[in-house]
């Protein structure tokens, strides 16, 4: 199996954390099937690690319900249906769709300009300029996008609510619905400019309307991604 080495990326992420976001995308992906089973000692080759950040990204996983942790075998793949992923997306979408709201109201000069570069590196990809991985200088995009936003609402539970559907299912999965579809990869981008123009200029009903609407169609985008491709499970 080709190793996956990664390295530190200066988040502060633990090594578990980000092994458990890589295979849970892959599960939801369907790179990883259902009813696969994820052994440690294969885990650790592949990723060039211990298996101590091994166990702790299948328990992880096992506290989402993406895997069933069996004793003396590793961990089997649940996975998580289209279905599934459409009612965290019910969620997501209010939480976040109130985050832009607050964050409106709340967004300081530091933030601002985070904000605007992440938009930045958007149109840097609208406009065809990125040279290299075009799904990862968009997925660092969003990742600082909605983190600003949500830092900025200066509501730490509901920083705590929407981490913990962000971990259920991680957002920059989206990329695999977009790749591939320059309509739906500009609809995206141009939602992105219409919340940040809003929550930039302080219209807090605007930006909570925007943000909720772009999670909801997000989602929906990765839900039947994963129909048509089978991903996802049934």
């Amino acid at each position: 199996m080709t190793s996956t080495l990664l390295t530190d990326d200066g988040s502060g992420v633990s090594l578990g954390d980000r092994v458990a976001e890589v295979l849970q995308s892959r599960i939801i992906a369907g790179e990883i099937p259902i009813g696969a089973w994820l052994r440690h000692s294969a885990l650790a080759d592949e990723f060039a690690i211990s298996r101590t950040p091994v166990r702790e990204a299948l328990r992880i996983l096992a506290e989402r319900d993406v895997v069933t942790i069996v004793p003396n075998r590793g961990a089997r793949v649940n996975g998580q249906s289209p279905s599934d992923i459409r009612l965290i997306g019910e969620v997501r979408g209010e939480l976040e769709g109130l985050a832009a709201e607050l964050a409106s109201g709340r967004i300081d000069d530091r933030r601002s300009e985070r904000l605007a570069g992440a938009w930045d590196h958007f149109r840097q990809v609208r406009d065809g300029k990125v040279e290299g991985d075009v799904a990862a200088v968009w997925a660092r995009s969003n990742e600082q996008f909605h983190s600003v936003i949500i830092e900025a609402a200066g509501n730490r539970y509901l920083t705590l609510s929407i981490g913990e559907l962000r971990r259920r299912l991680p957002h920059n999965i989206s990329f695999g619905a977009y790749a591939g579809n320059s309509r739906l990869l500009n609809r995206n981008l141009e939602e992105h400019e219409r919340i940040a123009a809003a929550v930039l200029s302080g219209d807090g009903a605007a930006a909570r309307e925007l943000m909720t609407a772009h999670i909801h169609t997000s989602i929906d985008a990765v839900a039947g991604w994963l129909e048509r491709s089978g991903g996802g499970g049934a």
